[in-house]
């Protein structure tokens, strides 16, 4: 399995864990251009949360959300904010937005929440 399939089956594990917590999956792969794609968006009552999922083998490079660099975090921003301009009903005061990280690493799931303040 090449790292774009393992990356794609870490995004399935990701959706079913995050469906498991409550939340219902609005959107996946969500891109704007070339700032990039949030892996998934998804909604719990009044809760929207972007988010990013980091798929790796083993820990040789540590754990898998050291993988979020400020850049990144810029990038997610950027996306999100055209998703809410793309997406009105959400862009409200309605609604919590928050940025999550789902790791996997092997078979273990974290989840890492506010990873943007």
């Amino acid at each position: 399995m090449n790292n774009h399939q393992y990356g794609n089956q870490g995004e399935s594990l990701a959706k079913d864990y995050i469906e498991k917590q409550g939340f219902t999956v609005i959107e996946q792969n969500f891109r704007y251009g070339r700032y990039g794609e949030i892996d998934i968006i998804g909604i719990k009552d009044s809760l929207l949360v972007f988010f990013e999922v980091k798929t790796r083998h083993t820990s040789s490079y540590g754990n898998p959300s050291y993988a979020i660099t400020h850049k990144k975090k810029n990038a997610l921003r950027a996306v999100a904010t055209y998703f809410l301009l793309q997406n009105p009903q959400y862009n409200n005061k309605n609604y919590t937005l928050r940025f999550d990280c789902i790791t996997i690493l092997g078979q273990t799931i974290e989840w890492i929440q506010d990873i943007i303040r």
